[in-house]
């Protein structure tokens, strides 16, 4: 079962990342410096890139469930080196709300709720 769910991850990912490029706007640089105007299509893209990312946390973290380490096999399956998934499990342990909410979402129905950051949301905590 968890091979299954495992593989609709990735794809997941993979899809998100493929729709990225095609926007032809990943290397794209503006003059000055500074980060060129993205289109609408480009910025769902990363939206769906990182709502895949934390699907395929979520999907980490139920997997480990109580264990002291990570398995380098499922992190390598899950597109993860050794570092980033112990990162992920130990943030999803006890790290603080705001982390928690951007590296493992929210579990919904769609699965694409992102938190958005503001001013008004560090004075907050």
């Amino acid at each position: 079962m968890s091979e299954h769910r495992e593989a609709e991850v990735r794809l997941r990912l993979a899809d998100a990342r493929a729709r990225l490029l095609s926007t032809g706007e990943t290397f794209a640089r503006a003059e000055g410096g500074r980060e060129p105007e993205r289109s609408e299509v480009f910025r769902a893209a990363q939206n769906e890139i990182h709502a895949a990312e934390q699907a395929r946390n979520r999907l980490l973290v139920e997997l480990i469930g109580d264990a002291e380490t990570v398995p380098i096999e499922l992190a390598k399956r899950l597109g993860l080196t050794g570092r980033e998934a112990a990162h992920i499990i130990d943030t999803a342990r006890a790290g603080s709300q705001r982390m928690k909410a951007h590296l493992l979402g929210e579990a919904s129905n769609s699965e694409t709720a992102r938190p958005v950051w503001t001013s008004e949301t560090d004075s907050k905590q």
